[in-house]
C-alpha cells in the first residue's frame, strides 16, 4: 500500500502528542529520530491519518510492525521468558541479582498518560 507524505505541521502534532516521548515505551526521542507509526496497521485496515498516528522510537516501530496493540502487548510479555530461554548472560545477570523479572502487566506509555 502507497503511503502518503506527512505534512511537517501533522508531524510535528504526533511528535507533541506525548511530549516527544515514544508513544509505546516512553522513552525520550529527538524529533528527527521520531517515526510516525500506525496504531492500527495499514495491514489490518488502520487508516493513514493523524487519528491513527502515534510518535514511536525506532526499536517500537520495528518491533511492533504490523501487530495489532494487543498482538505487540502479547510479544513485548513474552521478551523476559525468550531472554531467559536464550541468553546465558541474561541468566547470569538474573542469579546475581542485577536485574529483575517483571511480572506485571504490559502497559504502554500512552495509556498510562491517558489515566493521568
Amino acid at each position: 500500500m502507497k503511503r502518503k507524505p506527512i505534512p511537517q505541521k501533522v508531524r510535528r502534532r504526533v511528535y507533541e502528542k506525548y511530549g516527544g516521548r515514544c508513544a509505546y515505551c516512553g522513552q525520550p526521542i529527538a524529533y528527527r529520530d521520531m517515526q510516525v507509526e500506525h496504531l492500527v496497521p495499514l495491514a489490518k485496515g488502520g487508516a493513514d491519518r493523524e487519528e491513527n498516528y502515534m510518535p514511536s522510537c525506532h526499536t517500537c516501530n520495528h518491533y511492533k510492525h504490523t501487530l495489532t496493540i494487543e498482538q505487540f502487548r502479547a510479544e513485548i510479555g513474552r521478551l523476559t521468558a525468550r531472554l531467559r530461554e536464550r541468553s546465558y548472560i541474561y541468566r547470569l545477570a538474573l542469579r546475581h541479582g542485577r536485574i529483575r523479572e517483571a511480572t506485571k502487566p504490559v502497559r504502554f506509555y500512552f495509556e498510562k498518560e491517558a489515566e493521568r
